[in-house]
């Protein structure tokens, strides 16, 4: 990133001025009927034309997804058809290849965090500098930035630095390495919050969320993108799986295909779901899409159904996502997801053939990508604030391809 767009991000912090942190005293506790799965999605409106994908997002009918588990191994040496964007091609250290590679990080020296310090603009964080742990394409200005994006920063969509952010820091297993940590401690998207407390809105008044994502503009944008990165995630989705509640809003990446208010509006969303109310009930993968009628602020579903896995969400533990969207109607269009557990198996999360743009629009690209993001309800949030937890996913080994 710039010093020029360093400084900009800077004023329009200052500008913006600050928004208070409060810790409310209200019923947010994980027993309130609702509290940790509550969706809200009747209150999530976009209608107002704000952009998801740098600082606003979604209908909290971001749910879920269902399809089959290769728990014996999916092994692209074993004919796996890479008409998806599955790339054969071994990655650096034993990771998956990334068709059309244009970044590759793994968060590693040389690689420095900037933020609008104090800042409650929704835009205040960046890394930049070149990670000098890979062999090529790891300048997070030059190329991640220099290819078919031209705009890469972290969004939180408002709040302050004392409600969620970055930071740059030791693996938890592995001292030596160096990983991305995003977290969130209360729900800093003020949506329609009147009093500017947090945690003492009624359940499912839909008042906050809790956001951080990083995003990837373009201005032509990409008919496909492939990327893979490893995550970690930490306690608080224990929690999730031990209420007795289910879960549909619980967002890992998004990818935009029009944004609201634009012509043919579409989204697929990436999501961690609990289907079953039931203390001790696992957490799966989901995949959805959505489109959003021209001046409409309700989001339909677009595929016949949404998709869950088969495979649970490890919590605790390192696993490798992969994710492929090409570009296509409901014959050419096709998006897959396979994620890597811990003891090398992977597993096939979904494999979609269907619209990946609107039905209503034309196929004009993917110009906005969520690829690192976690984003959930303010009821969810303020039940693990009220039991003392924080929301965190660690990331590493991030690349990213795309035509």
């Amino acid at each position: 990133m710039s010093v020029k767009k360093v400084w900009v991000l800077l004023l329009v912090a200052l500008l913006l001025g600050a928004l208070p942190s409060c810790d409310g005293d209200g019923d947010g506790s994980i027993d309130d009927d609702d509290a940790i799965g509550d969706d809200d999605s009747v209150d999530d409106d976009d209608s107002a034309g704000d952009d998801d994908s740098a600082d606003d997002d979604d209908s909290a009918d971001d749910d879920d997804s269902a399809g089959d588990d290769d728990t014996a191994g999916d092994d692209d040496s074993a004919g796996d058809d890479d008409s998806a964007g599955d790339d054969d091609s071994a990655g650096s250290g034993g990771l998956p290849g990334v068709a059309n590679l244009f970044f590759q990080t793994g968060f590693e020296a040389n690689t420095n965090h900037v933020t609008a310090s104090g800042g409650t603009a929704p835009c205040t964080d960046d890394l930049r500098d070149e990670d000098l742990s890979v062999p090529a394409m790891g300048h997070w200005e030059s190329d991640l930035e220099g290819g078919p994006f031209d705009l890469a920063h972290f969004c939180f969509g408002g709040g302050t630095p004392a409600q969620r952010g970055v930071t740059l820091v030791p693996d938890p297993d592995d001292p030596s390495n160096q990983v991305l940590h995003t977290w969130i401690v209360e729900p800093n998207e003020d949506v329609h919050d009147n009093d500017n407390i947090v945690c003492n809105e009624a359940t499912g008044s839909g008042a906050r969320k809790a956001r951080v994502q990083h995003v990837l503009r373009g201005t032509a944008g990409v008919s496909r993108f492939d990327y893979r990165v490893r995550m970690r995630l930490g306690q608080a989705f224990q929690a999730i799986v031990d209420a007795s509640h289910e879960i549909t809003w619980m967002t890992i990446g998004e990818f935009w295909n029009n944004q609201p208010g634009e012509p043919g509006s579409f989204r697929i969303t990436m999501n961690m779901v609990k289907p079953d109310a039931v203390a001790g009930a696992p957490m799966y993968f989901g995949l959805k899409a959505d489109k959003q009628a021209d001046g409409a602020s309700a989001w339909e579903l677009v595929w016949p159904s949404e998709i869950v896995s088969a495979l649970e969400v490890p919590i605790g533990e390192w696993f490798t996502i992969e994710v492929s969207v090409t570009e296509g109607d409901a014959t050419t269009g096709r998006a897959s997801v396979h994620v890597t557990t811990a003891d090398g198996v992977r597993h096939e999360v979904a494999d979609v053939t269907g619209w990946t743009y609107s039905p209503d629009g034309s196929p004009d690209g993917f110009a906005d990508l969520n690829t690192m993001k976690l984003y959930t309800s303010g009821d969810v949030m303020c039940s693990l604030n009220a039991m003392g937890h924080v929301l965190e996913i660690w990331w590493d080994d991030y690349a990213i391809g795309g035509l």
